[in-house]
């Protein structure tokens, strides 16, 4: 069985050979640069891993890497200003613009960028959001190098996801705006942001467009995503979900439907505590959730897998992130893998991954025991 048919089989609610695994294909499935250099040297691999995202300092996982471990997935990450900014040195910091109009810096010697100004803040008019220079989301530079690329995965037989073009757009109308200003959008002018949103909307949907003519016969999933919750509740309420930002989610995915061929998944990112909102999200057609944050409130996976299981897949979920990789024990790791493959792959429909991005932080022994886990349970019986 092929990578790709294995994750087909899986994210269709089938058994393939044995549960699928991914590490490093997208912004929210990666390793930093730091505990990737880690994971090849302890493999026999010398190098330095290049970033396929700056802010995130998140590496490309070499290719020889990826085939020893046995990963399931590779990733295309389109030639967004974060994947290789012009970052200026103003000595105590560093910092660069990218294409949204924010300004993302970081202190010297600190490990990540982090958003500090941006150009639509405060007091704006809807004239404003369609004055702005957006960038050209469907300009052809940014799948430039990306189609050999994915035309040698595809025959290779890997599954291959495509990164969004930015974040999702909730999201990138908070960053845009200020996280503060555009809640206080949400409540106070609501048509302000919904605009904003709506503009979202039209730049993604264009670049999937775009990225359909050279890709569409490669890609199996567009890693679309919004953050929605926090780790103890919604950040709005599941009325307001409902009527402003699931009616935009949905076109999204109609769209990816519409321009990418079969077979071809809707891949939706959203962590935290957002199990009232299962429902809404199959609703408009999520077939793969990434990640199911079960140390968020109301995140049960025995419950998750038992009433949404036959709907949605479940990507992610293999360890925790936060506490049990970079603090934990090896053999902590290894039983909290162990468990939630016991929960997850019943019946198929899991594909193994972190909750989220591999931190600098964590022991190389645990991601070792995270692989090793893995590999001694993911078999099914025929």
């Amino acid at each position: 069985m092929t990578s790709l048919e294995r994750i087909i089989q899986a994210v269709s609610h089938g058994q393939p050979d044995h549960v699928p695994l991914d590490l490093g294909s997208s912004f929210t499935t990666g390793i930093t640069k730091n505990a990737c250099r880690r994971l090849c040297a302890s493999l026999g691999f010398d190098g330095n891993p290049e970033l396929y995202d700056v802010v995130q300092q998140l590496a490309v996982v070499p290719e020889k890497v990826l085939v020893q471990i046995g990963a399931d997935v590779r990733g295309l990450i389109p030639n967004v200003v974060r994947k290789n900014p012009t970052v200026q040195d103003h000595g105590e910091y560093e910092q660069f613009e990218d294409e949204w109009g924010i300004t993302w810096k970081r202190s010297k010697g600190g490990l990540y960028f982090s958003a500090v100004s941006t150009q639509l803040g405060g007091t704006i008019s809807i004239q404003d959001i369609e004055r702005f220079p957006w960038p050209d989301t469907g300009d052809p530079a940014l799948f430039e190098g990306l189609t050999n690329q994915a035309q040698r995965w595809h025959k290779q037989g890997y599954a291959v996801i495509l990164e969004s073009v930015c974040a999702g757009i909730f999201e990138m109308a908070g960053r845009v705006r200020g996280v503060e200003q555009f809640y206080m959008d949400l409540a106070l002018q609501p048509d302000l942001a919904i605009a904003l949103m709506d503009k979202f909307v039209e730049l993604k949907i264009r670049f999937y467009e775009a990225a359909a003519r050279p890709l569409g016969p490669y890609v199996h999933f567009i890693r679309e995503g919004d953050d929605v919750a926090g780790q103890e509740s919604l950040l709005v309420s599941p009325q307001m979900y409902q009527e402003i930002i699931k009616p935009r989610h949905k076109q999204l995915f109609e769209a990816q439907k519409r321009f990418f061929p079969k077979p071809f998944y809707i891949w939706f990112h959203s962590d935290g505590a957002i199990f009232d909102l299962l429902p809404d999200f199959i609703e408009i057609g999520v077939e793969v959730l990434n990640p199911l944050q079960l140390t968020a409130k109301g995140m049960d996976a025995a419950r998750i897998k038992t009433e949404y299981g036959k709907d949605l897949a479940f990507w992610g979920a293999g360890v925790n992130t936060q506490e049990t990789l970079p603090y934990g024990t090896p053999d902590q790791v290894r039983q909290e893998v162990v468990q939630r493959m016991e929960i997850l792959q019943t019946g198929g429909g899991f594909v193994l991954g972190t909750v989220h991005n591999i931190q600098d932080d964590v022991p190389v022994d645990n991601l070792i025991a995270l692989l090793e886990a893995w590999r001694e349970f993911r078999d099914y019986q025929q």
